[in-house]
């Protein structure tokens, strides 16, 4: 699933390619977004593209009206790609939408049909969840306080939408390793320090993350429908077995939830290790 990186660099290429543009016409190609209202978004001028949460939103502009918010969230299998040439030809597997322009074209695909678009009347109505780590009110006063006093394990609390916005299985495991904490301590027996370290850690992973646009395993395309790159600096994910860049001890994979994590016996041995003992 297309985390935060991946999210923000969809937002970030968009953004210069739609501003100012008008919606010339849409065409809805999937029974599951018939709720658009088509000819009211027909005629309305693209203000801006952003990142809110995990949706990639666009304000609409209005004739002497409050702006409108046309939110897409991206969920297993959905790409937004950008085309300069609306009447090309082009692949036709899977797309859902198509938001012709007065300058080119948005397509919205979607081979598992999961993805969301959604017409916001205020921005404030969009799920975006807890925290969003990239912006300024993620501080590790900020992070403390969401961590203290839980007794879920670190990795595990690490994925909830209700704490930290859009950090993901892969990303989580990388900026635990960064940290040098044991994904299987208690979130809440963290100290000042460490907690630091984790905020640190978390920061500078998903900035990598987005300067390399992402990190592709098998679906995520950008809005050029390429590839991520970020899968080529990954210190630790799906590197079981592989020895640790730091320590050269192997890199051991176990499951949290259902979820694999990867990461380094040696160099991650801060806490209670009876989670892991038998594996």
């Amino acid at each position: 699933m297309p985390e935060l990186p991946e999210v923000e660099t969809v937002a970030r290429q968009l953004r210069p390619d739609l501003a100012g543009r008008r919606i010339a016409s849409v065409e809805l190609l999937d029974a599951k977004l018939d709720h658009l209202p088509v000819a009211e978004l027909a005629g309305q001028v693209i203000r801006g593209v952003e990142r809110v949460g995990k949706w990639v939103v666009l304000a609409l502009a209005r004739p002497r009206r409050a702006e409108r918010y046309l939110a897409v969230h991206l969920r297993m299998t959905g790409r937004l790609i950008y085309r300069a040439e609306p009447d090309a030809a082009h692949d036709q597997r899977h797309l859902r939408a198509r938001f012709v322009l007065d300058r080119g074209a948005l397509l919205f695909y979607d081979a598992r049909r999961f993805g969301l678009v959604e017409l916001h009347e205020d921005r404030s109505t969009l799920r975006t969840g807890g925290v969003d780590p990239l912006q300024d009110r993620f501080t590790p006063e900020v992070l403390g306080g969401l961590l203290q006093g839980s007794r879920q394990e670190l990795k595990t609390w690490l994925l909830r939408q209700d704490r930290l916005v859009g950090l993901g299985n892969i990303y989580a495991s990388e900026a635990l390793y960064r940290a040098r904490l044991d994904p299987a301590r208690s979130a809440g027996s963290l100290d000042a320090g460490e907690t630091r370290r984790l905020h640190r850690a978390v920061s500078e992973v998903l900035t990598a993350a987005v300067k390399h646009c992402g990190t592709t395993f098998s679906d995520f395309q950008d809005s050029r429908g390429e590839v991520g790159g970020y899968q080529r600096y990954l210190a630790v994910y799906a590197r079981e077995g592989e020895p640790c860049r730091r320590c050269r001890t192997a890199i051991v994979r176990v499951t949290q939830q259902q979820r694999s994590t990867f990461y380094c016996p040696g160099c991650q041995r801060q806490g209670d290790r009876r989670h892991f003992g038998s594996r």
